[in-house]
């Protein structure tokens, strides 16, 4: 006759790496699910054991043998290890003193406060406890402002968990619209020239001063006068005129006179030396 299947799956039990209280949650809704007659628990429990939580157990029911002990007996002994002794006092100071983390969505700060009451005996307290801590536990920010303006006595942590929902998908889509694009517009340091590698292509040269970060009517040279043609409205350097500046010289010539037939080579007046200016 063949073996039925087993309905699920239950994995061993490590004591090392896993929780005794969610195993045996596993353990009891696996042998309700597959209908194990009790004669087989211990079967079932026993094999589900990974080598160092079977070899504990051994030493836990000694001087029996653990072969011996019935299915009820050997969950008594694993819970009275492996459930730690609580302080309630602790817990309920670690549900106080959360709060939620950055980037922790709101489901999950919701789940891990529900997680911190569970050993704190809040009793019929346990809504309003639980409200409360969402709500304050919750940074400043646009979730806690809108749940601050609710009215206390109608709120509930479910109404509170949508409203902190519906606040934070609004912030992320207004953040995603807002997102613009700013360009970066080129720098220039007084009486510098803009490197040729970063210039704009589409800039137009000044034709007062020849520089590209501004038009004539912003120039600030606008006013001067050429120190070339004298003309006003350009400098120097942008001046497209040929003309040369006037220099006054001054020549000195010596000229010896002579006065033809005369006798002016004996005169001694008429080799005095004569000034003419030239331009």
């Amino acid at each position: 006759m063949a073996t039925k299947a087993p309905i699920g799956n239950l994995s061993q039990f490590d004591h090392n790496t896993q929780e005794w209280e969610i195993f045996s949650s596993r353990l009891k809704q696996f042998i309700v699910l597959n209908e194990v007659k009790n004669e087989m628990k211990q079967a079932l429990l026993l094999t589900h054991l990974h080598d160092d939580t079977y070899r504990l157990l051994k030493n836990l029911v000694y001087p029996k043998k653990v072969e011996e002990v019935g299915y009820d007996e050997l969950l008594k002994v694993l819970d009275g290890h492996f459930t730690p002794k609580r302080c309630t006092f602790a817990d309920k100071s670690k549900f106080y003193e959360a709060t939620r983390e950055v980037g922790e969505s709101v489901e999950k700060w919701a789940a891990r406060i529900r997680g911190l009451a569970v050993h704190c005996e809040f009793g019929t307290s346990l809504d309003m406890l639980l409200l409360d801590k969402f709500v304050l536990g919750l940074r400043a920010g646009k979730e806690r402002e809108r749940l601050f303006e609710q009215n206390v006595s109608t709120l509930t942590l479910a109404k509170a968990m949508e409203l902190a929902q519906q606040t934070e998908c609004a912030q992320k889509a207004r953040a995603d619209a807002v997102a613009v694009t700013v360009k970066q517009e080129p720098v220039y340091r007084a009486g510098a020239q803009p490197s040729a590698g970063r210039r704009d292509p589409e800039a137009r040269t000044c034709s007062v001063c020849g520089m590209r970060s501004h038009d004539e009517s912003r120039c600030r040279y606008k006013s001067y006068r050429c120190q070339l043609c004298g003309e006003k409205g350009h400098l120097k350097k942008v001046c497209t005129s040929k003309k040369q500046s006037k220099c006054r010289v001054n020549n000195v010539e010596a000229t010896e006179f002579s006065a033809e037939g005369g006798d002016c080579d004996s005169c001694q007046e008429c080799k005095l030396l004569s000034l003419r200016s030239y331009n």
